[in-house]
């Protein structure tokens, strides 16, 4: 009965250190995610480009010296 004792203490033990864990890892993200909505231009990603700044960018073909190939 000793080794199941062990074996039942390790799976709490685990459990206990994943639920502290995830508790820790949630609180500091919602407290990020308040952050962002009491101050909206942390949360601002519009860039001045404007909407049509990748109108066909896709239909261009990659620049030659972005590419790098190594033998």
């Amino acid at each position: 009965m000793g080794d199941n004792a062990w074996a039942v203490a390790l799976m709490v033990a685990l459990a206990a250190v994943i639920a502290v864990a995830f508790i820790v890892l949630w609180v500091r993200d919602k407290g990020r995610a308040d952050e962002v909505t009491e101050d909206p231009e942390r949360a601002h990603t519009d860039t001045d480009l404007g909407s049509d700044a990748r109108e066909g960018a896709a239909d261009e073909p990659p620049e030659i010296g972005r590419e790098r190939r190594h033998r």
